[in-house]
């Protein structure tokens, strides 16, 4: 197998495991992922979160971010304001269960991730590198010749 293949396979394996250990961790916090992720951006936000903020950083879709922010409002733990009726250009704060939810869930899977990158000496390299990569990969598939015939499936 040539080494470019080989390390491709290697890297999407590191990085499924990768996904796998935030799907599990928020498993355990008794959470979806994408609450976890919701909750985690406000907690991570230093200023207003909007919805449009947490779809564009999270890459969920947006359907997907509206029905687990609908979940979140109707079990009472965080609620949208603003006088628009854009419901993207609302602000979502949590409300007191919400930030107690999110003490006991998120906020402790940011120290974990704090404390495994404190150990982690090479952390600045290996984002340096990984922000490298992306780059080069978002060119890799911009360059892609579009349609093989076939319909998107």
């Amino acid at each position: 197998m040539p080494r470019a293949e080989r390390l491709v396979r290697d890297f999407n394996a590191i990085f499924k495991e990768n996904d796998k250990i935030y799907r599990d961790a928020a498993r355990r916090l008794g959470l979806s992922d994408t609450v976890f992720w919701i909750l985690y951006m406000i907690r991570e936000a230093e200023g207003p979160v909007f919805q449009r903020d947490i779809i564009g950083l999270s890459f969920l879709p947006p359907q997907t971010v509206n029905s687990a922010l609908k979940k979140l409002q109707s079990d009472g733990f965080a609620e949208l304001r603003g006088n628009t009726s854009d419901r993207r250009c609302k602000q979502i704060a949590l409300t007191e269960k919400g930030e107690s939810l999110a003490q006991r869930t998120v906020d402790r899977a940011i120290a974990a991730e704090g404390r495994a990158m404190a150990e982690f000496e090479d952390a600045d390299i290996f984002l340096r590198l990984f922000e490298r990569y992306n780059g080069l990969l978002k060119d890799a598939f911009a360059k892609m010749e579009g349609g093989s015939g076939s319909e998107q499936l």
